[in-house]
């Protein structure tokens, strides 16, 4: 419920309700472009590989080969931003089995880390040759693609931070929910 505009809170019904309209758009679009990016990871990958791969499945063996140094399950969920853990391992197995990763010895025991094997390696650089192909050269037509891209990227960063936050406030209780 939006509440009148006070001296804690100086927006009016009517900036609230044009703030509230403004990140309703906002929201759309990133579930839109979500979806989207997902099935390009989706189809692109499963083209490539011969065999169906999710888009996680994608961001997963990607991951794995950034930097070119194994990884483990902890810095593979802290970099793609995830707690999902089941999925995540579920997703591990799948490329284990399609021959895409391997585990290598870790600095432990019980640290297991995963590296992508030959095929895997192949496949991140077929796609990255058929993302340069059909994603790369649309947005050069764009002008001022690049400089757009990387405001974006700032402006999708501090969001994150600020859902992130949300989140974790309402997980926490620190911020009870009031209901209408």
């Amino acid at each position: 419920m939006i509440s009148p505009a006070t001296p804690e809170n100086p927006l009016s019904d009517t900036a609230l309700e044009m703030s509230e309209a403004a990140l309703t758009e906002f929201e759309w679009s990133l579930w839109r472009i979500s979806a989207a990016f997902l099935r390009w990871q989706s189809e692109c990958s499963s083209e490539l590989a011969g065999s169906g791969l999710s888009g996680l499945d994608t961001a997963i063996l990607h991951t794995i080969r950034y930097r070119n140094k194994p990884k483990g399950l902890g810095e593979i969920s802290r970099l793609l931003g995830r707690d999902d853990t089941a999925n995540i391992q579920y997703a591990i197995k799948k490329l284990q089995t399609l021959q895409l990763i391997e585990r290598v010895k870790g600095r432990s025991r019980k640290d297991t880390l995963y590296t992508p094997t030959r095929k895997g390696t192949k496949l991140t650089q077929d796609y990255r040759a058929l993302r340069r192909q059909l994603l790369v050269s649309l947005i050069q037509k764009m002008e001022r693609a690049e400089q757009g891209l990387g405001e974006a990227t700032e402006m999708l960063e501090l969001l994150t931070s600020f859902y992130d936050t949300a989140a974790r406030r309402v997980a926490s209780g620190s911020h009870p929910v009031e209901r209408s």
